[in-house]
C-alpha cells in the first residue's frame, strides 16, 4: 500500500476524542430524505426564467423526431450552428420529452416533482458514496456532510428550476459511478471487477450525457484510489518522486499493477469520452457576447485573473453563506475590476484561504482525517473545473447551479470541521449549532423555493441582489408585458437600456410595444439600432421584426427584405414565414401567402395562426374543398383547437352540410365554452337548419357571455320575426 512512499509517520494520539455521534442507517436515511423536501413546497410553480427556452419553447421536448435530439444542443439548436451553446445534453431533454408523453402536454408541476425526486434520490445516494470514500470510521462525518447536502440553498435553482434537472441527472449518476468504482476495486473475481469498472465508465458517460461535469467523476475517482485505497499522501508521491531511484520506482509499478491498470483505465476513457464530446459539437467552441461573461473580455490577463478569482470568492462566499441568490449574475451584477478596488483584499484572503488549505494536504501526518480532506477538497474543486474558464470560456459570470456537485466537497468540508471542533468544545455545543444551522438552511431553502414558483417573485427577488443587474429589469419587463402591464414593462425596459445601453434584446422588446401602441417610427429605430449593433448584426427576431412595422407603414419591398434578412440568418423559422405571408396576403398575392404559411407549418406543425390563415384564405377564394382537406390536416396537430373545428364549421354549414357543421361548432363549443361567436353561428346554423328554439337558445347563451353583441342581438330580432310571422 505504497509503504516505501511514507516519509514520516505520526503516530495517531493516544487520548481519546470526541466524536460526532453516529446515526443507525436506518434513521439516517430517514432523516435525510425528510430534509432533502426543503424544496417540496415548489412543486406547484410554473415553467421560469430558462425552462421557457429549453423546455416550452423546444420543439425537441415536444414533437421533434427522436434522433434530433441527439445532434441539437440543449436549447433545440443544431450543434453546427454558429450560435449553438454546444451544451449536449440529449439524455436530460429525453427525460424531459418522457415527461410531455406521460401527460401529453406541458405541465409544470409535473417537471417540479420530478425534479424533487431526483434530488432526494441524490441525497440519499449520497450517504453511501461517502461512506465509500471516507471509510468504515468515517460514517458519522458522512451523515453529517450528507444532511447539510440535502439542505443547502445553494440547490434551490438546480431543484425549483426545472431545467437544473440537468445538474441532478449528471450527479445520480456521478455517484453510482464512484460506487460501481469502489466494487470494482475490492472485486474478487476479474469478471465481477471489469463488469463493474465498465459500468462505472457507463455511468460516467451517462452522467455526462445529462450535463458535461459528468467527466470529472474520472477524476474524484483517481483520488479517490490513490489517497485512501493506496494511502498515497500527495508529500508521499512527491518525495517518492524526488528520492527513489529507478529500480525503486519500477518496484513500485510492478507491486501496484491493479492500481495502474485502472488508473490507465480512467484516462483512456476520459480521452474517448472528450474527443468523442468534442466531435459532437465539430471541434468547434461555442461563441458569447461580453455581456454573457464580461470578464472572459477583459484584454490584460492580470485583471482578468484578479476578476475570475473574485468571481470564485463570490461562489465560495454562497457556499459559506447563501444569502445573495439570484437567478442571474450577468450584465452589471458583478462590475469588472478594472483598476484598484477593495475587492483585491477579499481576493488576497480568498487565496490565502485556500492555499493553506492546499498545503495543508502535504502534512506528514496519517490521519485518516487528513486523507479525508483531500476527498472533499477534490469533489469541491474537480467537478467546478468546467466552469472554471480555466480550460475553456463559459456563458455565463455565475451560476448557482453548478455549484451543486461541488457543494458535497464543501459539505464534507464541513462536517469535518466539526468533527475536529468536538474535540475542542463539549458535543452538545458542536451539534446544537450544527442543527442551528440546518434549521436556517432549511428555512432558507424552503422560502426560496417560493420565490422560483413564478416568474414575478423570482424576478423582483433579484433587485434586492442585484439592481444593477439589466437583465433582471429586463426580465421584469418581459414579465410584466405578458401580464399586460405595459407602463411598467416600457419603465423597466428603458431602465435596462439605462444600465446597458447595448443591450439589444430589450430594444427588441421596447420596440415590439411601442409597435402595439402603433409607434412605427420610433419602433423602426429600436429595430434598426439592435440589428447595427456589431455583435447581433444576425438578430433575427429584430429583423422579423423591423418587417412587421414596415409592413404597417406600407413599405412593401423593404419589409419583405427584412423578412428575408431573417429567414436568411435563421433558416428554421415559423414565425417569419407567417408574418411574410401577412404581407402577401396585403399585397393581394395569394400564392406567395399559401405557400409562406405552408412552410410555416410544415416547420412548426402546431403553428395554429398559420394553419388557420391558410383555411380562411382558401375558403374566401372559393377553393372549399382544399380550406376542408387543409383544416382536416390541421385536426392531425390540433385536436383540440377550437378555431380550426369553428372554420370548419362554417365551411360545411354554407355548403348546406348542416349535420357536420353542427358536431364541429360543438367540438369548438366543449373546447371553448367562452366564446360568444361560436354560439351566434350555431345559432345561425340552426336559424337557416329550421331549427328555431335551438337558435334562440343558441343566440341568448352568446348574449349571455356578451351581452351587447350586435349580431346576435340582429339574429335574435329577425328569429322573433320569423315565428311571429308564421304564428
Amino acid at each position: 500500500m505504497f509503504k516505501k512512499f511514507n516519509v514520516a509517520k505520526v503516530s495517531m494520539s493516544s487520548k481519546t476524542s470526541a466524536r460526532l455521534p453516529a446515526v443507525p442507517l436506518p434513521f439516517s436515511l430517514l432523516i435525510i430524505a425528510l430534509l432533502s423536501l426543503c424544496c417540496a413546497v415548489g412543486y406547484n410553480g410554473e415553467f421560469v426564467f430558462d425552462d421557457s427556452e429549453a423546455i416550452v419553447n423546444n420543439e425537441d421536448v415536444q414533437t421533434t423526431p427522436l434522433k434530433d435530439i441527439f445532434t441539437n444542443d440543449f436549447w433545440g439548436t443544431k450543434l453546427i450552428h454558429k450560435h449553438s451553446h454546444k451544451s449536449y445534453r440529449p439524455l436530460t431533454i429525453l427525460t424531459f420529452r418522457w415527461n410531455f408523453w406521460l401527460r401529453g402536454s406541458l405541465v409544470a408541476q409535473d417537471y417540479r416533482i420530478v425534479n424533487i425526486i431526483l434530488h432526494t434520490i441524490v441525497c440519499v445516494l449520497m450517504l453511501p458514496v461517502l461512506n465509500v470514500l471516507l471509510g468504515s470510521k468515517g460514517n458519522s462525518v458522512a451523515f453529517y456532510s450528507t444532511v447539510l447536502f440535502a439542505v443547502h440553498p445553494v440547490h434551490t435553482e438546480a431543484v425549483a428550476g426545472v431545467v437544473g434537472r440537468a445538474e441532478l441527472l449528471c450527479a445520480l449518476f456521478m455517484w453510482l459511478s464512484i460506487l460501481l468504482y469502489n466494487y470494482s476495486i475490492y472485486a474478487k473475481r476479474l469478471l465481477y471487477r471489469w463488469s463493474s469498472m465498465c459500468g462505472c465508465i457507463t455511468s460516467i458517460a451517462v452522467s455526462m450525457l445529462c450535463k458535461e461535469t459528468g467527466i470529472t467523476a474520472i477524476g474524484i475517482c483517481g483520488i479517490y484510489d490513490l489517497v485512501v485505497v493506496n494511502k498515497a499522501l500527495p508529500l508521499d508521491v512527491v518525495t517518492f518522486m524526488r528520492k527513489s531511484s529507478h529500480v525503486e520506482i519500477k518496484s513500485i509499478l510492478k507491486q501496484k499493477q491493479k492500481l495502474l491498470i485502472r488508473l490507465l483505465t480512467l484516462f483512456a476513457s476520459s480521452l474517448l469520452l472528450v474527443v468523442i464530446r468534442f466531435s459532437v459539437m465539430g471541434f468547434i467552441a461555442p461563441t458569447f457576447q461580453p455581456v454573457d461573461n464580461p470578464a472572459s473580455f477583459v484584454r490584460n490577463i492580470l485583471l482578468r485573473i484578479l476578476n475570475y478569482s473574485y468571481i470564485y470568492c463570490l461562489n465560495v462566499w454562497l457556499l459559506i453563506c447563501p444569502e445573495w441568490l439570484c437567478f442571474d449574475w450577468s450584465m452589471g451584477c458583478i462590475p469588472l475590476i478594472t483598476t484598484y478596488d477593495k475587492r483585491i483584499f477579499f481576493i488576497l484572503i480568498f487565496w490565502l484561504a485556500f492555499g493553506s488549505l492546499v498545503a495543508s494536504t502535504f502534512s506528514p501526518s496519517e490521519d485518516k482525517s487528513l486523507r479525508y480532506s483531500i476527498m472533499g477538497l477534490a469533489m469541491l474543486v474537480i467537478p467546478f473545473l468546467p466552469a472554471s474558464n480555466i480550460f475553456f470560456n463559459v456563458g455565463f459570470v455565475l451560476a448557482e447551479r453548478t455549484l451543486y456537485i461541488p457543494s458535497a466537497g464543501y459539505c464534507l468540508l464541513l462536517a469535518l470541521g466539526l468533527q475536529k471542533l468536538c474535540n475542542r468544545v463539549p458535543v452538545q455545543y458542536a451539534l446544537l449549532a450544527f442543527t442551528v444551522l440546518i434549521s436556517l438552511f432549511f428555512a432558507r431553502s424552503w422560502t426560496r423555493s417560493v420565490e422560483w414558483k413564478t416568474e414575478t417573485s423570482l424576478f423582483r427577488s433579484a433587485l434586492h441582489v442585484c439592481p444593477l443587474n439589466a437583465k433582471v429589469h429586463y426580465n421584469i419587463a418581459k414579465n410584466a408585458a405578458d401580464a399586460g402591464n405595459t407602463t411598467l414593462a416600457l419603465y423597466e425596459y428603458e431602465e435596462a437600456l439605462r444600465l446597458n445601453p447595448n443591450y439589444s434584446q430589450a430594444m427588441n422588446n421596447l420596440g415590439n410595444l411601442l409597435k402595439d401602441q402603433g409607434k412605427y417610427s420610433e419602433a423602426e429605430t429600436l429595430f434598426k439600432r439592435a440589428i447595427e449593433l456589431h455583435f447581433r448584426e444576425d438578430f433575427a427576431t429584430a429583423w422579423m421584426n423591423l418587417g412587421i412595422v414596415l409592413s404597417a407603414l406600407k413599405r412593401y419591398n423593404e419589409s419583405e427584405e427584412s423578412y428575408s434578412m431573417a429567414l436568411s440568418h435563421r433558416t428554421k423559422y415559423p414565425d417569419c414565414l407567417y408574418n411574410l405571408g401577412v404581407l402577401y396576403l396585403e399585397q393581394r398575392n395569394y400564392d406567395k401567402a399559401l405557400k409562406a404559411w405552408e412552410n410555416a407549418t410544415r416547420q412548426r406543425r402546431m403553428h395554429r395562426r398559420a394553419w388557420t390563415n391558410m383555411i380562411l384564405l382558401l375558403d374566401d377564394l372559393g377553393m372549399r374543398d382544399e380550406a376542408l382537406n387543409t383544416a382536416h390536416q390541421a385536426l392531425k396537430f390540433l385536436p383540440d383547437d377550437a378555431s380550426i373545428h369553428f372554420n370548419i364549421a362554417n365551411i360545411l354549414g354554407k355548403a348546406g352540410n348542416f349535420l357536420e357543421a353542427e358536431v364541429h361548432f360543438r367540438s369548438a363549443i366543449s373546447k371553448n365554452p367562452t366564446d360568444s361567436m361560436y354560439y351566434t353561428n350555431l345559432g345561425v346554423l340552426y336559424h337557416r337548419w329550421n331549427k328555431l328554439d335551438e337558435a334562440e337558445h343558441m343566440y341568448k347563451r352568446a348574449l349571455e357571455i356578451q351581452p351587447h353583441l350586435q349580431s346576435a342581438r340582429d339574429n335574435l330580432r329577425k328569429l322573433y320575426s320569423l315565428k311571429s310571422s308564421v304564428k
